[in-house]
């Protein structure tokens, strides 16, 4: 039987692009069984989880320990992108 669970799509900006493979797919689809906090969904990356500095699910920002569920759009933006005063609160 096929795999149904929906995909959940990452997708890098700025320098969180630099030193990924050229095998590597963008965006970059993690296959999550269940609901995960985005900690461990940053932890399969292939990349260092410290140099994000903001995290967006589905377009709206949230916290390290924010559920992502199976199927979620997740935007990732490194520290030297700028960001907006109201998303103060979720910067890592």
């Amino acid at each position: 039987m096929p795999d149904e669970s929906p995909k959940t799509h990452v997708y890098l900006f700025g320098s969180l692009l630099n030193g990924l493979s050229d095998h590597c797919d963008h965006p970059i689809q993690a296959d999550l069984e269940a609901p995960s906090p985005l900690s461990e969904v940053l932890n399969l990356l292939p990349m260092q989880s410290d140099r994000v500095q903001l995290a967006m699910v589905n377009h709206r920002a949230v916290s390290r320990d924010h559920v992502v569920h199976p199927g979620d759009r997740i935007s990732l933006f490194p520290k030297e992108y700028p960001f907006f005063a109201d998303w103060k609160d979720f910067r890592f």
